[in-house]
């Protein structure tokens, strides 16, 4: 299809006049991504704007320059969620016509998308083209990459912990937070903050407020209004703040003036840690609270293991959060994640994904066995037509 570029917003993204449909599109090149150029004055004033990256107004300069109002073709394969037409752009004709991603990347100026890569849909030359830059240096690839690996704290073989447990908090079908069962720290942090509230009463006090700041904040629990450890993560509007309960793992939107007040250095987390641990459900995935299958996630969820004392296998952490494989009776009853998996409520992630698990925490025999199990689970769900899979097969936005 011809089309006439109209608008340049960065190197990889266009509004485009299509004559043949007598329409206008906003077209993205399909497999490639782009760095943030500096923000245009309307951005600016809006307070809209968003940082420019290294070689952004590179690339959409090259952009203006090769394309800005002249006649492209285009093939579309794809649009997302927000309208925008994906796909290949060529520029030129006769012998000088060229794939215009692959002219960017390899002039450094554009990045394959690395999931593209991991599920090996990006074209090879594509891919290629990217090597030869980084090998040459040029662009982007001249500035060092940073690397942003999550953090990892996997347990040895055999420190893989079976603990009972009980959920404190959940926060979707697969994220929730969890206190030990007759952990210590817990009934000690506890009773300290009774006596706390007994002795301050429930009167705020002057506190300084700074995100990351652990101080004591007021919550009502339906039977009492009592003090408790909160840390705080956010500033809100109208003398808000809100603030993470860092024993429960609930988090709140509370007056700074009254809710809030300072904590004893007797009580820091440095003397006492957080006794809830942040955690999800080992490789199984679910959609978010803003779809319906998610909301069915976090309900099946909540009743199979909230008020409950569970079996939890502790796997390890990721980005702060343990790997967790869930039981509501013993270790060799079928376990919570695969019970949401047999419900199309949950699915097991993509290949890569699932190497990378095991491979960070050490290939445990359990996790190749939760592996094992969760396919077989995920199998009848999309065999019975459940949940997610209602369609025979997962829509390719959800894979992402």
């Amino acid at each position: 299809t011809k089309a006439i570029v109209d608008y340049v917003f960065n190197g990889s993204r266009f509004k485009l006049f299509v004559p043949s449909e007598n329409c206008y599109i906003t077209f993205a090149l399909s497999n490639i991504r782009c760095r943030q150029p500096s923000p245009n004055p309307g951005a600016i004033s809006r307070g809209q704007a968003k940082a420019a990256e290294p070689f952004g107004d590179a690339s959409k300069r090259h952009s203006r320059m090769t394309v800005l109002q002249r006649q492209v073709e285009i093939f579309c394969n794809g649009v997302t969620q927000g309208g925008v037409i994906t796909g290949d752009l060529f520029v030129g004709t006769g012998g000088q016509r060229r794939d215009f991603a692959i002219e960017l990347v390899a002039s450094g100026l554009a990045t394959v998308d690395q999931r593209k890569i991991d599920y090996g849909e990006a074209p090879k030359i594509m891919v290629d083209s990217q090597t030869a830059a980084q090998n040459n240096k040029l662009g982007i690839w001249s500035v060092q990459q940073v690397s942003k690996e999550p953090k990892v704290k996997a347990y040895e073989k055999g420190d893989e912990k079976i603990v009972d447990i009980q959920i404190s908090e959940i926060r979707s079908g697969n994220h929730f937070f969890f206190r030990v069962v007759d952990d210590e720290s817990a009934k000690v942090i506890d009773d300290s903050m009774k006596i706390f509230t007994d002795t301050n009463g429930t009167d705020g006090a002057p506190c300084d407020v700074k995100v990351g700041k652990v101080v004591a904040a007021l919550f009502n629990d339906g039977a009492t209004t009592s003090w408790y450890r909160a840390k705080i993560i956010e500033k809100a509007a109208k003398g808000k703040v809100k603030v993470l309960f860092i024993d429960h793992g609930n988090v709140a939107a509370v007056a700074q003036a009254t809710h809030l007040r300072p904590l004893d250095m007797s009580l820091g987390t440095d003397r006492i840690p957080a006794v809830a641990k942040e955690a999800q459900l080992a490789l199984a995935k679910v959609r978010p609270l803003e779809q319906d299958d998610g909301i069915d996630a976090a309900r099946m969820f909540q009743g199979m293991a909230w008020g409950k004392d569970l079996k939890a296998r502790l796997h390890g952490e990721i980005e702060g959060k343990v790997l967790v494989t869930l039981y509501d009776t013993d270790v060799d009853s079928p376990s919570i994640n695969e019970k949401l998996t047999e419900e199309g409520l949950a699915r097991i992630g993509k290949r890569h994904e699932v190497f990378e698990v095991l491979d960070r925490m050490g290939n445990s025999d359990s996790l190749g066995k939760l592996v094992k199990d969760l396919k077989e689970a995920q199998e009848k769900a999309r065999k019975s037509r459940k949940g997610m899979w209602i369609y025979g097969e997962i829509p390719e936005e959800d894979e992402e």
